[in-house]
């Protein structure tokens, strides 16, 4: 029982296969034009799109040589680098970095011309160049169109905005309005160099070179929208370990895209020179301010050194007074230095207490006593630096940086313990200091007053003489610093010029347009199959119903198909003589599930070819409300079928006779008020047993089933009442309806004829298969109940 499940389920999913491949044949035609006009929109697509260009550059970044640190030290040794890579990628990728990038070039008008429907787009190779000398705001991007007219005139014209474009349809829906800018049009003819002034724009076109096509166009672009020419670039990691950044980008010239790139490298290399820079420039007016001092304090003190010794007549200081003013020289220019580094270290802490952002502090080249705190100290400027440049482009919900306002928190509070704890050690020294100040101070006492005050003296001038060298080597240091300073970064490969174009792949473009072609096509076959409910040929009949098929007749539309119209015919002739029935006469009811189906026409035809076997036959015209057999015949519908059951008229006088040999008719009649009714008296009855008695057949054409209740009533009194179905017309729930029918109350004497079915492979298939069914008639019998 399983094999027997399997081997049918194996056959339906064959069955669904070739009816799969029949859908596709037969909408092969509109599968084809849909591949082609795809294919056609594709090429023009593909054709016209511009050429893309792609240039890419590299460039190591890493940061300033820094002390011993564990932890960043173990960072460099794992990652090979000393550098958030992440971070020098947003930076690349900010829109402050792409405006500076942008202004080195000269990218404020564009200019365009057309050629065989492609646009081209000129860079430096332009033969015209327009300068503006005012444009008001609303006139970036509005295209301005060039018609060349002579070598020294042109036509200047600007189109209003379309109604049928973009935005004009945002217009008529109401969504944005157009602005009077959209409406303003222009059409002069000018000559070049000439300035041409309205209220909107003040331009002048100047001719490079001979303008060869008959039409250029150029628009503005606005300062702010700079950075859209690298709304393209891509910045990647060359590996998870370096510290190596690829940049590429994508243009529609090649030479820009070049120009684009090496601005950018030049761009992020000159903002971290300055950075560097600013930061000696604060250390050099720090030193320059306290020079400035000192050197007042020095002139001071060298000249009272100087009036003492003119007024005064000394004589040179004794040995132990000269080692103790030195001593005391020592130990004053180290308090004068201490108290520098504590002034510096004040300042710093307030700095940091006071201000939220920290992008400009700096130390410079001075050296702390702690040198960790240098080093935290430029971290956190980097930090900040890092974090203000992404602000521009994100809010401080970003990852990063959030991230990074993590960790400048972190660092500010161990700079602010580092500073305290300073300070601290300061405080500590500077006691140290004074107390040996005082000491030796004391030991100065002793001398005599001329010799005691010579000592004063001299050891202010040595202390402020070795402070402002001290302040002088700093200031050189920090010079040296500043002359000498370079970027961190270092371009390894400059972009270059590519002019081979990356994109479109035309050729790409156009398969998947034929692709798509394809599927849409199918898929609207499909589609039309699924929402066509209607049958198309003996297979769906079979997969709907196990009503047996007694005939398939194909449309007869010119000689070529007469013959197997005819032959049709004969098909189902043959398949009468089958029937399990051994009566000498046999009842034949035609019926459909509407009119139109062509059920009158197979009527009269069926007749036709069983009377030239020498059988006798009546056709019984039982559609009242739509007489129409008559027609096929030729016969006046005066007296008929309604004149005998109500008595009116005898069986012979009803009964006319055609020109069709061995068919005699039996027309309705007038139109009674109620056909039904007729039909249920027994003169109904009695008439088909009269018939029976003088003819073989008798062939009744009953009305549409679907639509009244007589061609039900009329089955009881039939051997073989054939159901006609029209293919690409009758719907397929008709049909499960039917059978549904034939199953519940029994009928056995039920058949089907499949009626205007195309010649070609759906008649061949189906005229195989009427054979078929007449000659197996028993296995449909076989599994109704008798």
């Amino acid at each position: 029982m399983e094999q027997n499940k399997y081997i049918q389920q194996h056959a339906n999913d064959e069955i669904d296969l070739k009816q799969v491949f029949k859908t596709i044949i037969k909408y092969k035609f509109f599968i084809f034009f849909s591949i082609l006009i795809f294919t056609i929109g594709s090429a023009v697509f593909a054709y016209v799109k511009p050429n893309i260009y792609s240039s890419s550059a590299t460039i190591e970044v890493k940061e300033e040589e820094r002390g011993w640190n564990s932890s960043s030290a173990l960072k460099e040794a794992f990652t090979g680098a000393g550098v958030n890579i992440e971070n020098q990628i947003e930076v690349f990728k900010s829109k402050f970095l792409a405006d500076r990038a942008a202004s080195y070039l000269n990218l404020g008008t564009r200019y365009f011309t057309k050629n065989n429907y492609r646009t081209y787009e000129f860079y430096e190779n332009s033969p015209f160049v327009v300068t503006k000398n005012f444009l008001d705001d609303m006139f970036y991007q509005k295209s301005f169109y060039i018609m060349p007219l002579s070598s020294t005139t042109f036509k200047l014209v600007v189109k209003p905005r379309s109604k049928w474009s973009k935005d004009g349809l945002f217009n008529l829906l109401g969504v944005r309005k157009f602005k009077d800018v959209d409406f303003f049009s222009y059409e002069k003819i000018h000559k070049y160099n000439e300035e041409i002034k309205t209220e909107w724009f003040n331009i002048t076109v100047q001719k490079i070179s001979k303008l060869t096509e008959e039409e250029y166009s150029f628009y503005f672009v606005h300062e702010s929208s700079f950075s859209r020419y690298y709304s393209d670039l891509s910045i990647s990691q060359v590996s998870e370990y370096a510290s190596v950044l690829r940049l590429s980008i994508f243009d529609t010239v090649s030479t820009r895209a070049k120009d684009l790139l090496n601005a950018m490298l030049k761009a992020y290399r000159d903002q971290e020179r300055e950075r560097k820079n600013e930061t000696a420039n604060l250390s050099l007016d720090f030193i320059d301010s306290q020079l400035e001092e000192i050197n007042k304090r020095l002139k001071a003190s060298e000249g009272k050194l100087e009036e003492y010794k003119e007024t005064n007549e000394v004589i040179d200081l004794s040995q132990k007074a000269k080692m103790t003013s030195e001593k005391l020289t020592d130990y004053e220019s180290k308090l004068q230095e201490i108290s520098i580094e504590q002034n510096i270290l004040k300042n710093l802490q307030q700095y940091i207490n006071k201000n939220h952002n920290l992008s400009g502090l700096a130390v410079g080249s001075i050296n702390f006593a702690d040198p960790s705190l240098s080093n935290m100290v430029k971290n956190l400027t980097e930090l900040s630096n890092q974090r203000d440049s992404l602000l521009i482009d994100y809010t401080e919900l970003h990852p990063d940086i959030v991230k990074l306002s993590q960790s400048i928190a972190t660092l500010r509070r161990n700079i602010k313990t580092v500073l305290s704890n300073n300070l601290n050690q300061i405080a500590q020294r500077k006691a140290s200091l004074k107390a040996l100040i005082r000491q030796y101070t004391k030991s100065l006492e002793t001398l005599p007053q001329q010799e005691k005050e010579l000592t004063r003296l001299t050891r202010y001038f040595s202390v402020n003489e070795k402070v402002y060298s001290y302040l002088l080597e700093k200031r050189a240091e920090t010079a040296i610093l500043k002359s000498s300073t370079i970027s961190n970064s270092r371009v390894l490969d400059e972009a270059l010029n590519y002019p081979i174009p990356v994109k479109p792949k035309r050729m790409l473009i156009v398969l998947v347009g034929m692709i798509l072609g394809g599927i849409v096509g199918i898929a609207y076959a499909f589609l039309r199959e699924f929402l066509n409910d209607t049958v198309k040929n003996t297979e769906e009949i079979e997969r709907y119903s196990s009503i047996p098929i007694y005939g398939v007749v194909p449309l007869n539309k010119n000689k070529k198909t007469k013959n197997i119209f005819l032959e049709s015919f004969r098909s189902i002739r043959t398949n009468l003589q089958f029937l399990p029935q051994t009566e000498s006469s046999r009842v034949i009811t035609v019926t459909s599930s509407v009119s139109g189906e062509g059920k009158t026409t197979i009527v009269a035809k069926i007749a036709e070819i069983i009377g030239q076997t020498n059988k006798k036959v009546v056709v019984l015209d039982v559609d009242m409300r739509k007489a129409s057999v008559h027609k096929e015949f030729d016969i006046d519908n005066v007296i008929g079928l309604s004149n005998y059951l109500t008595g009116q008229n005898t069986l012979k006088e009803v009964i006319s006779k055609t020109e069709s040999e061995n068919v005699d008719l039996i027309t309705t009649g007038p139109l009674p008020p109620n056909p039904s009714e007729l039909i249920l008296l027994d003169n109904m009855k009695i008439l088909i047993e009269n018939l029976k008695e003088d003819y073989d057949y008798i062939i009744i054409d009953t009305p549409p089933v679907g639509l009244v209740t007589d061609a039900l009533i009329l089955m009881n009194y039939a051997d073989i009442s054939f159901v006609l179905v029209r293919a690409d017309y009758t719907r397929k729930e008709f049909i499960k309806n039917l059978d549904r029918l034939a199953r519940e109350h029994s009928h056995n004497h039920i058949g089907m004829i499949l009626n205007g079915v195309e010649i070609g492979e759906k008649y061949g298939y189906g005229y195989g298969v009427s054979y078929g069914y007449g000659y197996g008639n028993d296995k449909y019998y076989k599994d109704r109940p008798s």
